[in-house]
């Protein structure tokens, strides 16, 4: 595990100490502060890998960046405004880009399944945690909605993501297989928060972090943990401002933790989409 998810473990079980609550406050409180710190920095340098790697203009990339904090906004006004709309929207992004792990496969169905795979493990391993953590995000009828989608569809998912993983081991990439697995099974069986942020941290974040490395190879490693703090740091404080009932404990520190993310991860996931927009600008001033 990459030193900065270590120090977000440590962070997060300080963090958890401190918290009032009941008896499972501390693993719930470290769980969820876990996946903050340790999985958000690998969305914090979104703005400058666009700007080192796509030579946008500083017009074109203050666009970017005007879009990229939009749809964060939209996001967070999302929760309050439409709820149950937004986290189905989250369930279908997280997916995509869940999906985009496994780019080296060639068939897009098995790089579904297996972005589909984690909220099919936790659907089987824990149906009322994912649906009691939904509702409290949206409401019971869509939670119960989606924990009924993922169960249902959860034995034919998990089959052709297994098919999936054999066809990669037999390409020779057995390890990142076997690791896929096994955080597969701590989905299912630990508990959900717990089951997530090893997931998420050891397995989802890594792939992102090797790749910050090497299109920001001229930054020292000092500017890059900074920086990925600093942001990280900016990214929790607004979730602490948007969604004061971050520091309540329990579910609601959770359900927070999960709307951050979803925030988040929405102008993470297009950075594709905004930077061909910026481009197609681009071609339009010089056609």
């Amino acid at each position: 595990m990459p030193l900065i998810q270590l120090m977000a473990v440590g962070a997060a079980w300080l963090l958890s100490l401190a918290l009032p609550g009941n008896g499972t406050l501390p693993l719930s409180a470290l769980a969820t502060t876990a996946f903050l710190l340790g999985g958000l920095p690998h969305g914090a340098f979104d703005i400058h890998r666009a700007a080192r790697t796509s030579r946008l203009s500083m017009r074109r990339l203050t666009l970017f960046t005007a879009v990229y904090v939009g749809l964060f906004a939209l996001m967070i006004a999302g929760w309050y405004a439409a709820p149950s709309l937004t986290l189905m929207v989250f369930a279908a992004t997280a997916i995509i880009h869940f999906s985009e792990d496994w780019g080296d496969l060639r068939e897009p169905l098995f790089r579904f399944a297996l972005g589909f795979a984690p909220l099919c493990a936790i659907g089987i391993g824990h149906p009322e945690q994912i649906e009691t953590i939904f509702a409290a995000m949206a409401d019971e009828d869509v939670a119960m909605l989606l924990r009924s989608v993922f169960v249902l569809i959860a034995p034919i998912v998990l089959l052709v993501a297994a098919t999936g993983l054999f066809i990669l081991a037999q390409e020779n990439d057995w390890r990142r297989a076997g690791v896929f697995a096994i955080m597969l099974g701590s989905l299912i069986f630990f508990p959900t928060l717990v089951g997530f942020t090893l997931f998420f941290c050891i397995f989802h974040t890594p792939r992102h972090l090797i790749a910050i490395r090497q299109d920001l190879a001229t930054w020292p490693v000092s500017r890059l943990v900074l920086t990925g703090a600093a942001i990280t740091g900016l990214a929790v404080f607004l979730g602490a401002v948007c969604f004061p009932y971050a520091f309540d404990g329990g579910l609601a520190s959770a359900a927070a933790g999960f709307q951050l993310l979803a925030a988040l991860a929405m102008p993470h996931q297009c950075v594709g989409p905004v930077l061909q927009l910026c481009r197609a600008d681009l071609d339009v001033d010089t056609a």
